[in-house]
């Protein structure tokens, strides 16, 4: 313990020494590593903590020789030139004997570079540093007199000012990453510029720099962890070899590029130096790539999709490139050991990596977690992970592989189980966030070397390395057409996806900077090509996807033109009322190679435009379902366009033909089944029943006698007649033999009105069943000859059958396309078709509805007031949009200009009070309906899990019961 306190105080005072000959004149000796040969022996050598620099033959054994001799051989006149160069890094220590003393367990020191020479030299230290450390001793030393050094050497201390100034850091680097977000920028941008200010590069404000570092390594490690976790083998099947093509070429490309323009800028750099600058461009950020594809709503795309997959194939290489670099450094190695690490990788990628697609998860899943209680299922399988990610990291460093590479394959072998993905974000989320931040301020910021960024080599050269950024652009050619170009469309489809693709390719991040420190650490690039490399990559952080987000702004823009030109409720002169027809097709089926590609074949041979298109996975499996939302325009059939005056017609005329609420259809249904389970009576004369006079007919007061004693309900005259309606073919207010049917038969026909009264509204409805709620009410031919028409005037008549008819249209439309592309899909495909509407004039109505909290129809009326301010009774367009924008409405001008359109009735331009009035009635009348149909859904959620419960319960006391009895 003494000699340790000893060492300690030695080097404490060493330190201190070099401190204060920076203040005294003339203290100064001949310096031995002035020259310019020094820098070449030297360049092979690690960045760090080094003494190194010093003459080996004339240095002392022992660290503090070393260092006393590296104070007294540095002029002042030398020692100030390199101050003025100097800057931090934090990378790997020089390699020690076990008789040398770590000077890093006492004082922080960094590395100085002489720009003009590249010499490695030590700083004297820190000032601070240095007085607090040699206090540190002092008082250990009297610790050790008094008999107290044991006890001191239990303890660790901090300041408070320490204490203060990591809070300071850490709150800087979390508002920088949050104001270069708001500017379109990635929030890394803001957390490294943090760091190069408030770190040793500029104002040294950080303490324990270290420690923040290895904290930062640590959310390294976590990165590829999650990587590995969210891993999506499904898409990269989906993606096909698109994907594949633009990762390998993509790490080729600027691996190309930069070695030769490394060599152009250094006719005497070596090939690996050269290697180590092309390799510090080829990996992709995808969390930058991503976060924009994101904000842009293109990231669920077909395109997105693709650029996803490719950046994790880009990845993977990038960890076998940063594990090929540890032979790089070693001096004249064997030839089979540059083999080493890439098949290490490769080898370890095949069995682990397929392992963790395959086998494994299922293990993990079926064996271990399955027989583990749900409430300790998380906790295990957290468990597993991490003892998997300890075997890992060791297994791939010390089989020449990188660690990283092991932290990404323990956590691929969780993205095959289904709960694990969301389990892992949801727990790691607010952890992963501080250590990324922690990671990009200080394990990246921290050695950003901003000193040198005032030297016009370093600029000039970021700026010519800045092409091996831009030589990922040519991987657009590898993008497939998933869209044709529309007719009369201002934008190209086809130009936007490659545009993107080779943009989001050229967003570098946090393996660009880790390599590039990495083969500074190793000494195989100069101080001024890794600034110029960091310039380069700081300057795609922040232009790529600056420019990526505008250029999906701009074509989002355009599409959104095209579709205006379209819209029916703008239409003025030369309108004929119709609309084309729009569906929505959900396809879902197993994962392919390929499989985005082959829409395009199957919606050109069906003459389907697409609009919009979108694409998720049920499962990250090979077996898992790809579920594809395609938004389309048909271009063989136009539909009747019905403004909101129109659908109300539509609503009331069906409400009068069914005039059964949900309530009455619903104690129908439930009262037919309990007397289904009673009665085994399959045949006509199930009606017969209810002729208690035998004359051979039913009349209206026999069926509702009839019904009310067989289903055991009460009925009012008025749904007696409506079931009469129904199967009076005849209309003569009698139910004749030939117009008997069974109780299967009259069950069905209660159960299609129930079912119509849930199906979708005018230009929203389903050709098979609808998962939405109901809006407005259309029906086929089938569904209005189960209603009567007689209490119908003339026009509603006429105006249901126009529906009908038109309706069947649609449905046949629907299944030939539902037919055709389950056919082109496979057996194992599901193709759902329903008609989609563009326009949603409801939208507009829900946004004032939740701006001015508004829940009735004066409510609404006041509004109207409000933008009515001359008081003329009526309001135009332009007025709606100005008064609403200006009250902080969420609103946008074609929204605006659906809705308006949609209550002018008359097309004058513009609508009164009352207009506006009976489209806000209309408006609230549909959202009761779904708040209603909502709420019994809820209703039968629930008493299906109150009967699955009492089953459950059931089932256990029976199985105590037969306990107890063996």
């Amino acid at each position: 313990m003494m000699m340790r306190s000893t060492a300690r105080s030695a080097l404490a005072a060493a330190a201190a020494l070099s401190s204060l000959l920076v203040l005294v004149p003339g203290s100064h000796a001949a310096s031995t590593v002035s020259s310019d040969n020094d820098s070449n022996n030297l360049r092979g050598r690690p960045v760090g903590v080094s003494f190194s620099s010093i003459d080996q033959e004339a240095t002392p054994s022992s660290s503090f020789g070393r260092v006393l001799q590296n104070i007294l051989n540095t002029s002042e006149e030398q020692y100030n030139e390199d101050l003025d160069a100097h800057y931090p890094l934090y990378l790997t220590n020089n390699e020690r004997t076990e008789d040398d003393y770590d000077i890093n367990d006492v004082l922080l020191s960094f590395t100085i570079r002489n720009p003009s020479s590249d010499v490695m030299r030590q700083p004297p230290g820190r000032k601070l540093a240095e007085a607090a450390l040699a206090d540190d001793a002092h008082a250990e030393d009297a610790a050790h007199e008094e008999g107290e050094g044991d006890a001191h050497d239990m303890v660790v201390h901090v300041t408070y000012e320490n204490i203060y100034a990591i809070l300071v850091f850490l709150l800087t680097a979390t508002a920088f990453g949050i104001v270069t977000s708001k500017l379109g920028m990635p929030a890394l941008v803001g957390e490294i510029i943090a760091g190069f200010l408030l770190g040793p590069p500029l104002a040294d404000f950080v303490p324990y720099p270290k420690a923040l570092v290895l904290v930062g390594e640590i959310g390294l490690i976590l990165l590829l962890l999650e990587a590995g976790v969210e891993l999506d083998v499904a898409q990269l099947r989906e993606t096909g070899t698109k994907a594949l093509g633009i990762g390998v070429t993509g790490t080729i490309l600027p691996l190309v590029v930069g070695m030769g323009l490394a060599i152009a800028s250094d006719a005497n750099m070596g090939i690996k130096s050269a290697l180590a600058v092309g390799a510090s461009f080829s990996p992709t950020s995808l969390g930058v790539a991503a976060s924009a594809l994101k904000q842009g709503k293109m990231l669920d795309t077909p395109v997105g999709q693709l650029i996803v997959s490719s950046c994790v194939v880009d990845d993977i290489l990038a960890l076998i490139l940063l594990s090929m670099f540890q032979v790089l450094v070693e001096e004249n190695p064997p030839i089979i050991a540059y083999f080493i690490p890439f098949i290490s990788s490769l080898g370890f990628l095949l069995v682990l990596g397929g392992s963790a697609v395959t086998w494994l998860p299922k293990f993990i899943q079926n064996k271990i977690l399955n027989k583990v209680p749900e409430q300790h299922r998380e906790l295990t399988m957290f468990s597993i992970m991490t003892a998997m990610l300890l075997a890992y990291l060791p297994l791939l460093n010390y089989t020449k592989s990188s660690y990283l590479t092991g932290a990404f394959l323990a956590g691929a072998t969780f993205s095959q189980i289904e709960s694990a993905p969301h389990a892992f974000i949801k727990t790691t989320h607010q952890l992963m966030t501080w250590l990324l931040r922690v990671f990009f301020a200080a394990s990246i910021g921290f050695q950003v070397p901003v000193k040198l960024f005032s030297d016009p080599y370093v600029i000039g050269w970021g700026f010519i390395l800045y092409a091996c950024v831009l030589a990922k652009f040519p991987l657009m050619f590898y993008v497939p057409q998933f869209e044709d170009v529309k007719e009369g469309a201002s934008y190209n489809p086809f130009l936007r996806d490659r545009l993107i693709t080779g943009l989001a390719m050229t967003c570098r991040g946090e393996f660009s900077f880790i390599i590039a420190a990495f083969a500074l650490g190793k000494g195989l690039i100069t101080a001024k090509i890794y600034a110029a490399i960091v310039w380069a990559v700081l300057l795609s952080c922040i232009t790529s996807p600056f420019i990526l987000l505008s250029l999906i702004k701009y074509f989002n823009k355009q599409q959104l033109e095209y579709l205006k030109a379209t819209n029916p409720s703008k239409q003025k002169t030369g309108y004929d009322g119709m609309t084309p027809l729009y569906l929505h097709i959900k396809s879902t089926a197993p994962a392919s190679w390929g499989q985005q590609e082959v829409f395009r074949k199957i919606l050109n041979d069906m003459n389907l435009e697409v609009i919009d298109r979108r694409t998720n996975r049920h499962g990250r499996s090979l077996a898992a379902e790809v579920q594809t939302d395609l938004y389309v325009k048909d271009k063989t059939m136009n539909i009747k366009f019905q403004k909101i005056a129109g659908q109300r017609r539509i609503k009331n005329a069906l409400k009068a033909a069914m005039d059964l609420t949900m309530n009455e259809l619903d104690e129908f249904s439930s009262a037919i089944d309990e007397l289904q389970k009673l009665v085994d009576d399959d045949s006509t004369s199930f009606f017969m029943q209810f002729d208690s006079n035998g004359d051979g007919v039913v009349s209206i007061g026999e069926l509702k006698e009839g019904l009310e004693k067989k289903l055991s309900l009460k009925l009012t005259q008025r749904q007696a007649r409506k079931v009469m309606d129904l199967f009076d073919e005849s209309q003569d207010g009698y139910l004749q033999e030939d117009e008997m049917v069974s109780l299967a038969q009259f069950r069905y026909r209660l159960q299609a009105l129930t079912d119509g009264m849930k199906s979708n509204a005018p230009l929203d409805v389903s050709t098979k069943s609808s998962e939405k709620p109901s809006l407005v009410r259309r029906v086929s031919t089938v569904d209005l000859s189960h209603m009567s028409l007689v209490s119908l005037e003339k026009e509603a008549q006429t105006a249901l059958e126009e529906v009908a008819k038109e309706q069947d249209q649609v449905i046949s439309r629907g299944t030939a396309i539902e037919e055709s592309m389950e056919k082109a899909l496979g057996d194992a495909s599901k193709v759902v078709v329903d008609v989609w509407n563009p326009w949603p004039w409801t939208e507009l109505f829900e946004k004032i509805a939740s701006h001015y909290e508004l829940e009735t129809v004066d409510h609404f009326v006041a509004v109207f007031a409000s933008i009515d301010i001359d008081g003329g009774g009526t309001v135009d367009q332009d007025e709606i949009f100005e008064a609403l924008l200006q009250a902080g409405v969420d609103i946008s001008e074609e929204g605006v200009a659906t809705l308006f359109n949609m209550i002018d009735e008359d097309g004058s331009g513009e609508i009164d009070e009352e207009e506006w009035k009976e489209a806000a009635d209309f408006y609230l009348e549909l959202k009761e309906e779904e708040k209603e149909m909502a709420r019994k859904e809820e209703d039968t959620s629930k008493a299906q899990e109150r009967l699955r419960a009492q089953k459950i319960a059931k089932l256990g006391a029976q199985a105590k019961a037969l306990k107890q009895k063996k």
